[in-house]
């Protein structure tokens, strides 16, 4: 992968947003460099990506030379296949785990929102392996203080938790990681087969919401099916400017007072001050020391999210439930770069589609304060001596993922099975994970690296190498 300093002019712009950005959230300033280039996603269908990759392994990894097999390895993974390829080529243009992890964020936005929209809750991990640095952060959820016609919805504040992430660990510019999944929802992306499965569950409860209902259907009224090109100018707007303008403006700026009085003419309350004060937790992670001597560290999200279940299932505790028919209203996405750094996340909409219902003009949907809303939890393992990471992962599809992370890692890091073959073995079992695990760390060469998306789910995982 290649970094570039980019020009003075695109230096001092991005300076000037990360100023803006750290006066708003008061943090240390961290002096990154900045990726060149931008790509669109590839074009492929759910159904042939998933058929040529059963494992998630890229079909064109046997071609590569042995030295480039030994020494590189990147890789993404999504509940969504659409998201994974943004992740892909964030990776592949400069960008590190983090920066894949947040592309990959706006990408489900757009592409997921019944189980990843700008309205979710949720769980970031973040190692930084030349730092020795792993961080949480937390963006649980919190209700606003006026439902819409008696429907609680919670404070969006995942915008604000990427807008955190970034300053702190991300090294492309933020347009870059904003503007795949803007152009994903301004030019049109295909109605991809996790979409679809959620469609099919929920559509009937979208009725009672005239905005929803218009957002989610085809042409004549229709409910989207899997493959129509579904263009959502209003979602790409409000992407557009959280692009342009920075995150910030999400939760203090113009867009902010727009956000507030649309909820309003819903019936609703979301005072500017109710945005403002909402914010993401940023801090150390929950851990505990595994392996011989207590060399690797097990990293979760520390209360309210669900650490506790997610280090349950890496003690032996296997998962309940049946596996998921759809998403539940539950994602999960993994990053690794070639430096080591991993980033995983776990989303919420507290249950299908939220609370129902999409802020007129904007294309967003709200998210639910459920009891479940609060169930979700990411998983890194990593050697906290040398930096590098052994495993990350982060599931959907159901309330139990976290705890089913926690048992694919254990089996995978402690056990020493293949990732593949262990979620070939869960299938029925609730939960999908998304996994990318190098058990003896880059040290121990690419090969032993692997990736994969639970086969019951509807997602993709790539690997993403410079050639």
């Amino acid at each position: 992968m290649r970094l570039s300093t980019g020009n003075m002019g695109d230096r001092q712009a991005r300076n000037a947003l990360r100023l803006r950005q750290l006066c708003s959230l008061v943090l240390v300033p961290v002096f990154l460099l900045s990726a060149c280039g931008q790509s669109e996603t590839d074009r492929v269908t759910d159904r042939d990506a998933n058929a040529a990759n059963p494992t998630g392994r890229s079909p064109g990894r046997t071609f590569l030379s042995p030295l480039v097999r030994s020494a590189t390895f990147a890789a993404v993974s999504a509940d969504e296949s659409r998201a994974a390829e943004v992740g892909r080529e964030t990776l592949l243009n400069g960008g590190n785990a983090t920066d894949a992890a947040i592309a990959m964020y706006f990408a489900l936005a757009v592409t997921l929102p019944s189980a990843g929209g700008l309205g979710a809750s949720g769980a970031c991990i973040v190692h930084n392996s030349k730092k020795l640095v792993t961080e949480s952060f937390v963006f649980a959820p919190a209700a606003a203080p006026g439902p819409v016609n008696g429907v609680p919805f919670t404070v969006p504040v995942g915008v604000r938790a990427m807008t955190l992430m970034h300053v702190r660990h991300g090294q492309a510019r933020w347009e870059q990681v904003v503007a795949p999944g803007e152009r994903l929802a301004r030019f049109g992306a295909p109605v991809s087969r996790a979409l679809s499965r959620d469609l099919q569950a929920g559509a009937a409860l979208l009725g009672a919401d005239r905005e929803a209902q218009r957002i989610f259907s085809g042409p004549g009224g229709a409910p989207l099916a899997e493959g129509d090109n579904w263009v959502q100018p209003e979602l790409a707007a409000t992407l557009g400017i959280v692009r342009s303008r920075g995150g910030v403006d999400f939760f203090q700026g113009t867009f902010a007072r727009t956000l507030s009085d649309q909820i309003s003419q819903m019936g609703g309350s979301l005072p500017l001050a109710s945005l403002r004060n909402a914010v993401p937790q940023a801090g150390p992670p929950v851990s505990e020391g595994t392996g011989a001597f207590g060399r690797l560290r097990v990293y979760v999200a520390p209360p309210p999210m669900a650490g506790a279940a997610a280090l349950a299932g890496w003690r032996g505790q296997a998962p309940g439930g049946a596996a998921p028919a759809n998403s539940g209203g539950f994602s999960g996405l993994a990053a690794v770069d070639d430096k080591g750094n991993a980033a995983a996340c776990s989303l919420s909409m507290g249950q299908l589609f939220g609370a129902r219902m999409a802020v007129p003009g904007t294309g967003m949907l709200l998210g639910s304060p459920t009891p479940d809303a609060a169930s979700v939890s990411p998983m890194i393992i990593a050697y906290p001596g040398s930096g590098e990471f052994v495993f990350a992962g982060a599931g959907g599809g159901a309330a139990t993922a976290s705890q089913a992370t926690g048992a694919v890692a254990r089996a995978t890091v402690e056990d020493g099975q293949k990732v593949a073959a262990v979620l070939a073995a869960r299938r029925g079992q609730g939960g999908y994970v998304n996994a990318i695990v190098c058990p003896e760390g880059l040290r121990g060469g690419a090969e032993a690296c692997q990736t994969a998306i639970d086969p019951a789910g509807a997602g993709l995982a790539l690997l993403a190498i410079s050639r």
